[in-house]
């Protein structure tokens, strides 16, 4: 089956907070629509960390979500930055630089490939 005949959807986010809480939304809607719903909410975590990770490091930011199987959603990222994603060292007292660490929990794989226009973040989660 083709790409475009799963269900998929593309978002052009504005580099600002509010983006995250936008798609994290958005991807539930679209999720429960498709009727696969993110019980667990990992899709959703995946996503935000994702876009807090672009909206803090680019200019232009765009999410897409679509469903390559019947058990796995895919959360890609797009964005201008063509620095890859960095893992900061663990460590457990700091109040932030967990995101990564949370998306390679929560998927089955993650990663990111350069663009000509930057660079695509991706996470494999787990549907039910």
């Amino acid at each position: 089956m083709d790409f475009l005949e799963r269900p998929h959807f593309v978002l052009a986010l504005r580099t600002v907070d509010t983006s995250v809480r936008a798609a994290r939304e958005i991807v539930r809607a679209a999720l429960a629509g498709w009727d696969r719903p993110d019980t667990t909410g990992d899709v959703e975590l995946i996503t935000s960390e994702l876009v807090t990770n672009a909206i803090r490091h680019a200019g232009a930011v765009t999410l897409v979500l679509y469903l390559p199987d019947d058990k796995t959603a895919m959360v890609e990222v797009w964005d201008d930055n063509p620095e890859g994603p960095v893992e900061p060292p663990h460590d457990m007292q700091a109040e932030g630089g967990r995101g990564l660490f949370l998306v390679g929990s929560l998927s089955r794989a993650w990663g990111w490939r350069p663009t000509d226009e930057g660079k695509v973040t991706w996470a494999q989660a787990v549907t039910p």
